[in-house]
């Protein structure tokens, strides 16, 4: 039986109440469907690193690294002028454990949806309207009809805040940390591969667990 324990770093507590759940999610898809062997994944993390600068993270993340086998570090992509600059920023986290304690890049997944985590939150409608307890379509409440529609938006922050007024009315408060974990439970993952930033995030998941021996 192999344990597959993992550490990560977030932009913020919004993103860590959805990753928190959905990252052991994808990975138990994955190895239910091409495990070579009995994994466990934990349903929570080992450890979570302290944003901060490249290199103090790296070292926070070295000192650390005996409790963990495979790391995650999210960052929003942003906008078309933001996208390749925190993705050079993402990869250099994984570049500097490499250098600072020979971590393998490979077991170093970066995370970053289209232009917020959003955009992914908000790829399954019906994990959303059920999430909010709305029985109408997706449509009334200006939520995207798919995950492709979902990643081109260009604020789903406010979409998905609208999204929760209609469907709650303006008197309940939004609080992006409850709501979030509940849509990321019912998300249908099939559905989420149609985001291409999902599919790639999966991609480098998929080559982590490979190289754990795991698929």
């Amino acid at each position: 039986m192999t344990y597959v324990s993992w550490a990560v770093l977030y932009e913020g507590e919004a993103d860590a109440a959805y990753f928190d759940i959905l990252i052991p999610r994808v990975m138990e898809d994955l190895v239910m469907a091409h495990g070579t062997r009995h994994v466990t994944i934990p349903a929570a993390h080992a450890v979570r690193l302290q944003r901060q600068g490249v290199d103090a993270v790296a070292q926070e993340a070295c000192k650390a690294r005996d409790a963990f086998h495979l790391v995650f570090i999210h960052s929003d992509a942003g906008g078309r002028a933001l996208e390749t600059s925190l993705a050079r920023r993402s990869i250099a986290y994984c570049e500097a454990m490499a250098n600072l304690c020979g971590w393998n890049p490979t077991r170093c997944i970066t995370i970053s949806p289209r232009h917020e985590t959003e955009a992914w939150i908000l790829a399954d409608p019906a994990a959303v309207t059920s999430a909010l307890g709305y029985r109408g379509d997706p449509s009334e409440l200006g939520l995207p009809p798919t995950a492709r529609e979902a990643e081109a938006l260009p604020d789903p922050k406010s979409v998905l805040r609208d999204a929760f007024q209609a469907a709650r009315g303006r008197r309940q408060a939004y609080h992006a940390s409850r709501i979030n974990p509940a849509i990321a439970q019912r998300q249908t993952l099939s559905v989420m591969r149609q985001s291409a930033s999902f599919a790639t995030f999966e991609d480098r998941l998929r080559l982590a667990l490979a190289d754990l021996g795991c698929l």
